[in-house]
């Protein structure tokens, strides 16, 4: 129970403590007073009426001493008046018996009031005239006592509740600060770090105020320290200082990863000659100022695209990962950045071109080594012969499909549920089980073509918020048919970006509340690296767990880690598949998953392929892993 809640239950006690005690203090001298009242009254009447009756008895006038009786009677509450009449062995009585109508029988059950009763002998010196009885009626003392009692009550339990608000709004203004410290503490266990709280003007609590702000600004220092620190030691290992771009060592681990993860999509080269002239024109300061220029309008163009790479490799060479495989894109796109380079370049170029462009498509069985190559084959061959910016090379094969051919394929899978399903197990280093990754796949056929192949057209036609609620529902009736389960999906970043997709979201989980508390969404990294401030704030309003996939593939994200809150992050493979290499720096990746695990958010390694990597990757601070160390299921 909260201090809040203790403080004000005792203090509503002791009030109802005080007020039961007053109430039965009045309660008692009320009716002590009543029931004397009443006894002095019968004591009052015996005596006053003896006294009227005497001279009728001794006249044995019996109808004027009735009248006397009467006269009494029916001006007092009286239960019973009687005379007997000696002389004549009469009896004159007087009864009323009925109870109080505005009194609740209850109360007159509780026989607090007996009746006052008092008789005498009526004598005429020293002869007796006859006896005198006379018996109070209680109904006038209940009905004086309960409406007393019933008044006072109600002024009490109108100063009670009247209490009851008045403690509410004070004692919540008093512990304020307490509560300011509770929702501090919370969020600096979460190393969330937000507002100083205001100091409170009460001694004791200003002196824990200062405290916790200066220990949550300690800790705020120490984990941005830490960011610093890995985003230091990422850009020492990964990134080219004079564009701002990742380096040689950087595209290679992410085109691994991406080809391992079986995406499609091209190698762009970009030779952009002219700088070598602009350095001996204007020195290295205008050279590097313009590499810098180039790298930034690079990055904007690749904006369009939902995952890419880009990086420099050389003094004047430049090298994009890109998801798209047409070559009618890919010639436009060159175009484009011929272009753009150019319109930086104006001043320099009395002829010719500013830049030269290669491209590669990926294929089937390609390295990175054989992929970069024949990409500078291409811009080999584009700088020689002099025929056009653009040189794309690609070998087809029998079996590759047109854009229009792709699209016809996914929306004909969208509309008949063509979609066949697999899981993935994600498992800690005990051999817990996690939950289970969903991957969907579409069946043309014998041939069977996995998420990498065809989600380029998804993003080109832009067909991902189709895709995810298709995929989502499919996953929710999973989850309502196996109890055991929790799944993963893999969001498009087409739809973390949609509120029209969250709006639909937020109706298909009202329909299964059940079996959506084993879903959790899994967000692409590229997703928060365009527009990280709306997704997090969406995110938040979501009742679901969620994490980040492919963590670690942009640059600048690790010190927004503490705002983005995820359950999980997924180190991107590039990154892990490394751990196996003889001169392996194992200080980057420790620092990650060092600051994902101060965050709260469990670290998983991807594509682990043995148990000897296993071992490697127990050795720093993941969590968990997934791979094809635990081969995927056929889900049905």
């Amino acid at each position: 129970m909260t201090l809040y809640r203790q403080l004000l239950l005792t203090m509503l006690l002791l009030f109802a403590v005080l007020f039961v005690t007053a109430y039965s203090v009045q309660f008692s001298s009320t009716r002590s007073y009543l029931a004397q009242q009443q006894h002095t009254t019968v004591s009052n009447t015996v005596t006053a009426l003896g006294l009227a009756l005497t001279p009728y008895l001794e006249s044995s006038d019996t109808l004027g001493a009735e009248s006397i009786i009467n006269a009494v009677f029916d001006g007092g509450f009286y239960r019973m008046v009687r005379l007997d009449l000696l002389a004549s062995e009469q009896q004159i009585v007087r009864e009323h018996r009925a109870l109080p109508s505005r009194v609740p029988a209850w109360f007159i059950g509780l026989d607090l009031f007996e009746g006052a009763r008092q008789d005498a002998v009526l004598t005429s010196g020293w002869m007796q005239l006859g006896h005198l009885y006379v018996e109070g009626h209680p109904g006038q003392a209940y009905y004086e006592l309960w409406q007393g009692m019933s008044r006072l009550a109600t002024w009490f339990l109108v100063c009670f509740f009247l209490s009851w608000g008045l403690l509410v709004v004070a004692l919540r203004y008093l512990l304020k600060p307490l509560h300011d410290i509770e929702v501090q503490a919370r969020e600096i266990e979460l190393h969330h770090f937000g507002k100083p709280i205001p100091l409170p003007v009460t001694r004791e609590l200003r002196e824990v105020v200062a405290a916790i702000n200066t220990m949550a600004t300690k800790l705020e220092m120490q984990f941005n320290e830490q960011a610093d620190e890995a985003e230091r030691l990422r850009h020492k290992a990964f990134l080219d200082e004079t564009s701002g771009l990742g380096n040689r060592a950087y595209f290679i681990s992410q085109s691994q990863s991406w080809m391992g993860d079986g995406s499609g999509g091209a190698v762009v080269l970009v030779s952009v000659d002219v700088l070598e002239r602009l350095y001996q024109e204007k020195g290295f300061a205008a050279r590097d100022q313009m590499i810098f220029s180039v790298g930034e309008r690079l990055r904007q163009l690749c904006r369009q695209f939902g995952d890419h790479a880009l990086a420099r490799l050389s003094a004047y060479e430049y090298a994009l990962l890109i998801p798209v495989s047409d070559t009618e894109l890919l010639t436009r796109f060159g175009e484009t950045i011929n272009g753009t380079i150019g319109e930086l370049m104006v001043e320099l170029l009395s002829e010719g071109e500013a830049s030269v462009v290669g491209m590669a498509v990926i294929q089937p069985g390609d390295d990175i080594g054989l992929l970069l190559a024949r990409a500078d084959n291409a811009l080999g061959k584009a700088r020689r012969e002099h025929t056009g910016a653009v040189v794309v090379e690609q070998g087809r094969t029998a079996d590759d499909m047109g854009r229009q051919a792709w699209k016809q394929l996914v929306e004909t899978a969208l509309a008949e549920d063509g979609f066949e399903f697999t899981t993935q197990a994600v498992l800690d280093f005990s051999g817990e089980h996690v939950h289970d990754e969903l991957f969907a796949h579409i069946r043309q056929g014998s041939k069977l073509y996995h998420a990498g192949e065809f989600l380029p057209v998804i993003e080109q036609f832009k067909l991902g918020v189709l895709l995810d609620r298709h995929i989502l529902t499919r996953a929710l009736s999973f989850l309502a048919a196996r109890p055991d389960l929790k799944l993963a999906v893999n969001l498009t970043p087409q739809s973390c970006h949609q509120p029209a997709f969250w709006c639909s979201l937020e109706k298909l989980l009202e329909q299964h509340r059940g079996p959506a508390q084993r879903l959790v969404l899994e967000i692409p990294e590229s997703a928060f690296a365009f527009g990280m401030g709306d997704l997090t704030r969406v995110l938040a309003k979501v009742e679901l767990s969620w994490g980040i996939d492919h963590f670690g593939r942009h640059f600048g994200l690790l010190s927004h880690l503490g705002k983005l809150r995820p359950c999980y992050v997924k180190l991107d493979h590039g990154y892990t598949a490394q751990v196996t290499e003889p001169d392996f720096d194992e200080a980057f990746l420790t620092a990650i998953c060092r600051l994902a695990r101060h965050m709260e958010a469990m670290t998983i390694a991807t594509r682990v392929q043995s148990g000897h990597q296993v071992e490697l990757l127990k050795r720093l601070y993941i969590d968990a892993y997934q791979g094809f160390i635990s081969p995927p299921r056929i889900l049905d």
